[in-house]
């Protein structure tokens, strides 16, 4: 199929993404999406993007956003990718105030000059809402944030939360030396114990309300500059386990600062910047 489209280039803190609005026109097969994200997030050879994204017209919200990965999965959510729709909409629509569909359901979002607050939803931490993402026998309440995970000959120790997306959180004391992406691509390729594959964060305490955080996104099956849900599972797990002071949460990606808060609930708030970068036409088959 030969595709010749507009697209818009848009990043939050350095994670990238193609925008494709089909808000008003035909939606492009899924089939074709994931040979588009395949394609277009080639870095070498076509525009490169951590994701590319699909605008959809959805009952009762503003859009729907399908997120497709550069190995052409469809993630859940993405914090950063998020904003980026919340810029773009704001823009198109005049409107500060956005609620987007995705496939962790309704977000609200919120634009204050060029920063966004998405309310990110309840951080989920038993079994019954990871049971999707990880195969080990347990009881549906079971708490998973105390679970260890092998890498090679190396065991980690961390807490497996869904922000949206699932999330590995592990802390660390010494960001600098890591092999994220090997970390990660030695435990993303446990197919049966992680089927849908899992997202990886390193997390170091910098401050009584500062952490700095290295992330490695399944999907992409690299290291990335920033990631939205991870920095919310991060920050929700910090708080949850006492490693910070009560209060919001400054999180320190590659890419920037994203700002966490945690109500008495457990419901996160993530605010951080976006940009629209460029715009073109691409002519492209698949």
């Amino acid at each position: 199929m030969k595709y010749d489209f507009r697209f818009v280039k848009y990043q939050g803190c350095g994670n990238d993404f193609i925008i494709k609005d089909e808000l008003d026109g035909p939606r492009t097969p899924d089939c074709d999406r994931s040979a588009l994200a395949r394609k277009l997030c080639d870095r070498h050879f076509k525009v490169g993007a951590d994701g590319m994204i699909f605008l959809e017209s959805a009952d009762g919200v503003d859009c729907s956003m399908r997120l497709f990965e550069p190995a052409g999965n469809e993630a859940d959510m993405c914090g950063n990718g998020i904003r980026c729709i919340a810029s773009y909409l704001s823009e198109k629509l005049g409107k500060s105030e956005v609620d987007v569909l995705t496939r962790d359901g309704v977000k609200h979002v919120i634009r204050k000059g060029n920063s966004y607050t998405v309310d990110m939803g309840l951080i989920r931490t038993k079994r019954k809402d990871l049971r999707e993402y990880i195969s080990d026998k347990g009881k549906a309440v079971d708490s998973m944030l105390d679970i260890a995970i092998h890498a090679g000959k190396r065991v980690f120790r961390g807490s497996l939360v869904n922000s949206g997306e699932p999330h590995f959180v592990v802390r660390t004391t010494d960001l600098v030396s890591l092999d994220v992406r090997e970390i990660g691509d030695t435990i993303n390729g446990n197919h049966k114990r992680f089927p849908k594959g899992v997202n990886l964060n390193f997390v170091q305490v910098i401050g009584p309300n500062r952490i700095s955080i290295r992330t490695y996104e399944r999907g992409v099956y690299d290291e990335t500059l920033a990631c939205g849900t991870g920095a919310t599972a991060s920050a929700a797990v910090a708080l949850t386990l006492g490693w910070l002071k009560p209060g919001q949460v400054k999180v320190k990606v590659r890419g920037g600062i994203l700002q966490i808060k945690l109500d008495k609930d457990g419901r996160a708030f993530m605010t951080g910047p976006a940009e629209a970068e460029f715009e073109g036409v691409l002519k492209a088959t698949v």
